[in-house]
């Protein structure tokens, strides 16, 4: 669904992998997947990636290693499928609803694989609506796919809610911010 050329993030995350990479050995793989950035363009990326706290620096003179603190990699998608079936593990009716609200468009069968959903019974978009799509994800450089797009059966305003925001406190690590509780007082 993504177009490789304008993830270069995930794309630099990937050749990290576990181990993490020298900036020389990081520069060769990247150039052999035709990316030819300059290595001082490379290390200020790696820098804002340590300051943002998705990459260690780790000192292994003469050089320095980098490796990826935690897995980021993960696109809208696989964030609102991993979400919905953790809060309610048997609608996959509500991935589809969250992906149409927050894309604000029908969803193709091949971003419902992405996000876990393999069986539905979601509704299929009208045609105009699924060409209309077609061409805005062409326009943003992504590969278009050829079969249907689906909007949800029914409305789940309260559990969008709940997901959305769930997902920002993943993606922003407060859980421990979180009131898991009520305290009642007794009259």
């Amino acid at each position: 669904m993504f177009n490789p050329e304008k993830d270069f993030y995930r794309i630099l995350l990937e050749c990290l992998g576990k181990e993490g990479k020298s900036i020389s050995a990081l520069y060769r793989e990247l150039e052999e997947k035709g990316f030819k950035h300059h290595r001082l363009i490379l290390t200020g990326y790696l820098r804002a990636l340590t300051d943002l706290k998705i990459v260690r620096e780790k000192n292994v003179p003469p050089s320095k290693i980098y490796q990826v603190i935690k897995d980021s990699t993960e696109n809208i998608y696989e964030t609102v499928g991993r979400v919905c079936r953790k809060k309610y593990p048997n609608n996959q009716d509500l991935i589809i609803y969250v992906l149409n609200q927050t894309l604000k468009r029908p969803i193709f069968e091949s971003e419902l694989l992405l996000a876990g959903v393999t069986e539905h019974n979601g509704r299929v978009a009208e045609s105009q609506e699924i060409t209309e799509c077609r061409k805005l994800l062409k326009r943003s450089g992504n590969i278009v796919p050829a079969h249907n797009a689906y909007h949800s059966r029914s409305e789940y305003p309260e559990e969008l809610k709940e997901v959305i925001m769930n997902i920002l406190v993943d993606s922003t690590d407060s859980n421990h911010l979180v009131l898991l509780t009520k305290q009642t007082k007794l009259i």
